[in-house]
């Protein structure tokens, strides 16, 4: 396993921020693995003189002792690895064998594989480092790996649901669709046919929290993804996420992140 903040970090870089008025990023070599996902269509990174022009969805795989610069505005989530040798020699080779570039053209996987940055960011920053902490942002960046790797063999990501009884699926499906709109267990319950106090105990048991909790994780998750898109005010991505009011999605988001929004984004804009 890797050591959070150590040996492997996340973040996301924006040039129009980091790098107002400048044109291009010096050329520099690599030191560790750079596994970069790309939001916008504007920009041109170079690998080794390859050049590589950057639209959403294009994944960069640069190595130790690669040589590399871009054409600036360029706005990506990053991860960086550094390398430990023997602990991590299989991981590391994996890294290695990816080609330089890769374009995902679709469009869900895209988005999906963004939200899983994110949320890799997000156990970064949420949590004191121990066993426990390092397992889990272990966990999120081998399931990133792993769908890069599949993106790059030409393969389309598994979608892995829990086996849940019929209602709660329905119900599951039900807020993933429809989490920034009322979500309240009366409307939960209409919508499969349940009283309200059977389908909270049966959600719980199925999905390990509560109708409710699992609401407020689902716009937080969306959420994190606007912050990091860098389009939206606070109070749009509240609104567009299902939150009557900033305030209350403030506290929402520092409950579930350890972070108020604007922290958030700081700290992710700051870690390129």
């Amino acid at each position: 396993m890797y050591i959070p903040d150590k040996e492997l970090y996340c973040g996301i870089f924006d040039s129009n921020i980091l790098r107002k008025n400048v044109l291009k990023s010096n050329n520099r070599q690599v030191v560790c693995y750079e596994l970069e996902l790309f939001h916008t269509e504007a920009g041109t990174s170079y690998v080794n003189g390859q050049r590589y022009p950057t639209r959403r969805g294009m994944i960069l795989c640069a190595k130790p002792g690669q040589i590399r610069h871009s054409d600036f505005p360029v706005r990506c989530s990053f991860i960086r690895v550094f390398p430990t040798g023997e602990r991590n020699r299989e991981i590391e080779a994996l890294i290695a064998s990816l080609p330089d570039c890769t374009y995902s053209e679709n469009t869900e996987e895209t988005e999906e594989l963004m939200g899983l940055f994110a949320k890799l960011s997000a156990r970064l920053l949420g949590s004191a480092p121990d066993g426990l902490h390092t397992l889990r942002v272990n966990a999120a960046f081998l399931e990133i790996l792993y769908r890069i790797a599949r993106i790059c063999h030409g393969q389309t990501a598994e979608h892995a649901q829990p086996a849940l009884a019929p209602c709660v699926r329905q119900a599951y499906e039900y807020i993933n669709e429809h989490y920034a709109e009322d979500c309240s267990l009366r409307t939960l319950a209409d919508a499969v046919n349940l009283s309200p106090n059977y389908l909270h105990t049966v959600f719980s048991e199925g999905i390990g929290m509560t109708p409710y909790a699992y609401v407020m994780r689902k716009r937080i998750e969306q959420a994190q993804k606007l912050i990091l898109s860098g389009e939206k005010s606070m109070l749009e991505i509240a609104l567009e996420t299902g939150f009557c009011s900033q305030s209350h999605f403030n506290k929402v988001f520092k409950e579930q992140t350890g972070l108020t929004p604007i922290e958030y984004r700081k700290k992710f804009l700051e870690r390129y």
